[in-house]
């Protein structure tokens, strides 16, 4: 008699646990959707909080001497290298 009991009882949860289901799936588009328009148009891995457009600013400015002015260029090289070696699957890992 328990096996009728607990069969109803799944019947009875089965919309809620539909329910459920869809509002999580609902929460996480609207997650990914507010996510998106706070970032702004365009992939979110193209912004890039400093570059050699600033650098070159900050020696113009005189911000910068000469000497830290490549030092700094040439550590801005070598990070965006090491990133594309890093996102690149051809660059030639695992030889």
């Amino acid at each position: 008699m328990q096996d009728g009991g607990s069969g109803d009882l799944f019947t009875r949860l089965l919309p809620w646990l539909g329910g459920l289901l869809v509002l999580a799936v609902a929460g996480g588009v609207l997650m990914l959707w507010t996510r998106r328009m706070a970032v702004g148009p365009g992939d979110a891995g193209s912004q890039q909080g400093f570059g050699m457009d600033q650098l070159d600013a900050m020696k113009a400015r005189g911000e910068l001497s000469a000497e830290e002015h490549q030092r700094a260029r040439r550590k801005l090289v070598e990070r965006e290298a090491a990133r594309l070696r890093r996102s690149d699957p051809a660059s030639g890992k695992g030889r």
